[in-house]
């Protein structure tokens, strides 16, 4: 027997679904989508929080209504409904932990209720305790996930397949359940066997729309049995139509055997089901990898489930999945650590070996698969914000293009995404069409027009003549209006903005279902805009200007939103055209001239037009000079001179100073320190002053600075006279030419001399200044005179060492640099006075005058220690003596030779032979001996040598 409505219905009218109802999604950790947009977007503003079970609805117009997670409802404005909380005690017999737990229906013939059929999770524990509250376990957690219990997990209860009517007039119309109507039992089980009443009912839950296009079937799944419960104007028949086929998943092996999925194709001619296993231990919680996805035949006329077809089996699957076109059938499953994703062509000859796995899949978790409006079909990427996308379900499994890129096709979602998404009457897919863009792959529904726009909704892509169009506004079927068209314009004596619904109804007359396109539309006013004038002065030399376009949007539009783009005409300004990329800084090319300004808002567009004039005047150049003092061109200039020149013509100007054209008309890089400022280009220069008057611009003048005579004085000079040449004189001079000498006066310092050039042996500063008989700019030249001279110096020398030391002492007297050299006149000076390591002999330093007054030299002599001889009598080293010596550097010097012992062997005169290495007339061997050297100047000298023989 049926369930009765008791709701007054005057008018039964034809039962329609359209997209519009699977617009917005909401699942996940507060994650959402709306396919009311084209690529969809992202929403955030949902209450909802599970891992699987959800469901969602919109109205046909793509609004939406409601959604829920089988226990708790929410209605549009994200607020649960007040007979649909879970916590509060009065929710609904799902749970959001099944992988069905809603499934959200229209009531055939009342536009004002839905069905909201809800799965529970059918646990053994529950089970084990039935009829009394589970779980029955000695913790009072369930034995499968620690930590969970009643009520934040579950009610303890396995209440299998229900229903509850929200009524949308309730609440303001958000809606809310109906109190009689909530949570009515349907029996899906054999209510005299013991065990499938503890269980009720797997959780798999689908519905498709039959074949009277005026009723849905809801079809569910319970061990090895599908039952498909009728839903027409009556209400829904309490007496499923039930078919018995395999495979058998045992009752045993629940709760993880009841897991997966279940869809009706679009076209409501086959089944897919998806169970997660066969084998469940139900005390150790592991599910064998023996599950399988299956493929059957439905009879949307009868609700009769057949033939069934094994299209994979030792895995663990989950989701499951058709094309809009009912082309393809695609699963998710794990195996082993993999996650999978599968495709099957529904058109080959051998369904179940067309089957192809498809690369890309990132996680290891098999996650639901979901059609959208759009035709693509999208896959949670599990712990992540995104949801991949099966961009081409329609063709073969190489051509599909799976990806988990958002460049690609995939949703950024901004909240994280578990198992589950929610699941439609699978009708909905395949009974829109898009009225607003025909030939677009994607179905939406708003569109957004002016007020003076006039727009075609069309769909003609199955057009024939036996075709039947029905054009509707606002619920009401437009008279006249057959054709597969439907010209649209705003009413401009509505308020703007206001919208319309559009509803095209094409019955084919082949027995099938009409096919349906909605096109919610929004009329939208034009920007109110007016049209305006910029004056601007000229550049300093011409009859053009910059004009700043935007600082004409206030006069253009008072709407601070509104977007503003500039064209140099009406029709590139309507086409897009040429757009004026520097609208801060446009020149003028024709005076006067207009401009279009394009002023949007989000939707809509107006034209205004900008007249730019350029203002003449009569303001003269003003020159500025000054003297060169460099010579570098680069100078000093006051612009307030020029200042007091034009407030003198009127003191009611107002005088600033830029560098150029663009910044005085724009009023940028204003130059400031006009009282000291220093040209940038070497002698002459233009810059602009900008005049205004009365806070309008007057003019815009050339400045021009000049840097005048630049007089050929050479550089300051410094000069070296060589005191050598003493009372010699020399000539000093300015550099002028010659030739034109005559042009300037002269005055040096000290002498006061007045003449070109001068003659001077005064070592001093000399300056000259140089003055021009025509400008009177003037020219200093410094000439310091500094003495030099050759050096004077005495050597001392530290000889009888490995060192061998020289030093060149200076007299106090010298006045110039030097730099010293030891026997090369020419190279290898040195700026240190002092020369080691010297050999033993004659040698002459050299010292060199930097500044050019000549090199002095000395000779000298360093006196050695011969380190070894040997008395053989073969002409070398036969006598041991001073090395170096002649008869001036050896006066007085004393030797004395010792042996090692320190007895005395001989005394030896240096300017003598030396020793023979005797003593008293004998040889003494070869050994080393030891010496003492006496100077004049109280110095002695100890060390020792070696005798070799």
């Amino acid at each position: 027997m049926k369930k009765k409505l008791f709701y007054l219905i005057l008018i039964i009218p034809h039962f329609f679904l359209a997209q519009g109802e699977a617009n917005y999604w909401y699942f996940g950790v507060n994650a959402g989508v709306n396919f009311n947009t084209s690529p969809p977007t992202a929403i955030t503003n949902g209450q909802l929080n599970t891992n699987e079970g959800c469901s969602s609805i919109s109205d046909e117009s793509g609004n939406l209504l409601f959604y829920t997670d089988g226990s708790t409802i929410w209605n549009r404005d994200h607020q649960i409904m007040s007979n649909a909380n879970y916590f509060n005690g009065n929710g609904l017999n799902g749970d959001p932990s099944s992988t069905s737990s809603g499934l959200i229906v229209p009531h055939p013939t009342n536009p004002n209720l839905y069905y909201v059929f809800t799965v529970d999770e059918p646990h053994h524990d529950n089970a084990d305790t039935y009829p009394n509250q589970g779980p029955g376990t000695p913790s009072g957690e369930y034995s499968d996930l620690a930590g969970s219990s009643v009520p934040q997990d579950d009610d303890g209860f396995n209440n299998g397949l229900n229903y509850s009517i929200v009524d949308m007039s309730l609440d303001g119309g958000l809606g809310d359940v109906i109190t009689t109507d909530k949570n009515v039992h349907l029996i899906t089980y054999n209510p005299s066997d013991s065990e499938e009443i503890k269980y009720k009912c797997s959780e798999k839950i689908t519905a498709v729309k039959g074949s009277d296009c005026n009723s849905i079937w809801l079809v569910t799944h319970f061990i090895d049995k599908f039952y498909a419960f009728k839903i027409d104007n009556s209400g829904i028949s309490p007496t499923p139509v039930v078919s018995e086929v395999g495979p058998t998943i045992p009752i045993s092996s629940y709760r993880r055997a009841a897991i997966g999925y279940i869809k009706i194709s679009p076209n409501g001619k086959k089944l897919l089901i998806a169970h997660n296993t066969r084998t469940y231990n139900q005390i150790g919680s592991n599910a064998a990898e023996d599950g399988g996805v299956y493929l059957y035949d439905f009879d949307d006329a009868t609700g009769i489930v057949s033939n069934n077809i094994s299209l994979v089996e030792n895995v663990n699957p989950y989701g499951v999945e058709f094309s809009m076109e009912t082309k393809k059938a695609y699963a998710t499953a794990t195996s082993g650590n993999s996650s999978i994703l599968y495709q099957w062509d529904l058109e080959a000859t051998d369904i179940s070996r067309s089957i192809t796995i498809i690369p890309g899949v990132s996680t290891r978790n098999a996650t639901a698969l979901q059609l959208a409006p759009n035709g693509k079909i999208y896959k949670p990427v599990i712990s992540t914000s995104k949801l991949a996308v099966i961009n081409n379900p329609e063709l073969d499994a190489n051509q599909v293009n799976y990806s988990e890129n958002i460049s690609d096709g995939a949703i950024e979602l901004k909240r994280i995404v578990n198992f589950g998404l929610p699941p439609f009457i699978q009708s909905i897919f395949s009974s829109r069409v898009n009225i607003i863009d025909e030939t677009s792959d994607n179905i939406y529904t708003n569109l957004d027009l002016c007020e003076d726009e006039i727009f075609t909704l069309t769909y003609s892509q199955n057009f024939n003549n036996s075709n039947t169009y029905t054009w509707s506004k606002e619920g009401s079927v437009l008279p006249g209006e057959t054709t597969e068209s439907l010209e649209i314009s705003a009413n401009t004596a509505n308020t703007f903005p206001y919208s319309e619904t559009y509803k095209l109804e094409i019955d084919l007359n082949d027995g099938s279902c009409p096919i349906i396109g909605i096109a919610n539309v929004t009329f939208h006013s034009n920007p109110t805009v007016t049209n305006t004038t910029l004056t601007q002065c000229p550049f300093s030399d011409e009859n053009t200007s910059i004009f700043d376009l935007t600082n004409a949007r206030d006069s253009i539009t008072s709407s601070a939103t509104n977007e503003i783009e500039f064209y140099k005409n009406l029709n590139e300004a309507q086409s897009n055209l040429n757009l004026i990329s520097n609208p801060d800084s446009f020149e003028n090319t024709t005076n006067p001239q207009t401009i279009i300004a394009k002023i949007s808002s989000e939707f809509c567009s107006s034209y205004a037009e900008i007249e730019l004039n350029v203002s003449n005047s009569n303001l003269s150049p003003i020159n500025l000079s000054v003297c060169s003092s460099n010579g570098d061109g680069l100078e000093i200039f006051n612009l307030r001179l020029a200042e007091d020149d034009l407030l003198s013509l009127d003191p009611n100007f107002s005088v600033r100073f830029y560098e150029n054209d663009q910044d005085a008309v724009l009023e940028e890089n204003e130059i400031t320190n006009s009282s000291s400022y220093q040209n940038s280009i070497a002698f002459e220069q233009k810059i602009v002053a900008r005049v205004d008057n009365e806070d309008s611009c007057e003019a815009i003048i050339p400045i021009n600075l000049f840097v005048k005579d630049i007089i050929p004085i050479n550089e300051d000079e410094e000069i070296i006279y060589c005191l050598e040449n003493l009372p010699s004189t020399i000539t000093l001079g300015t550099g002028i030419p010659e030739s034109i000498q005559n042009e300037y006066t002269y005055l040096w310092e000290p002498s006061g001399e007045t003449t070109s050039n001068i003659s001077t042996n005064n070592i001093t500063t000399h300056t000259v200044t140089v003055t021009s008989q025509t400008t009177r700019c003037t020219a200093t030249k410094t000439i310091n005179l500094i003495a030099s001279s050759q050096a004077v110096f005495q050597v001392e020398v530290d000889g009888f060492s490995d060192r061998n030391t020289v030093e060149v002492i200076l007299d106090e007297d010298n006045t110039g640099d030097y730099e010293f050299s030891i026997d090369d006149q020419f190279s290898n000076y040195q700026e240190e006075p002092v020369f080691q390591n010297l050999n033993a002999g004659e040698h002459r330093t050299y010292v060199k005058d930097l500044n050019g007054c000549g090199i002095t030299y000395k000779d000298f002599d360093i006196l050695g220690i011969m380190k070894f001889f040997t008395p053989n009598q073969d002409g070398i080293n036969d006598t041991w003596n001073l090395l170096g010596r002649n008869p001036e550097n050896t006066q007085g010097i004393e030797i004395f030779i010792f042996d090692r012992f320190g007895k005395l062997l001989t005394s030896i005169n240096p300017q003598g032979r030396g020793w023979n290495g005797s003593y008293n007339g004998k040889n003494m061997p070869s050994n080393d001996y030891w010496y003492l050297i006496n100077l004049p100047n109280g110095k002695k000298y100890r060390g020792s040598f070696t005798l070799k023989r």
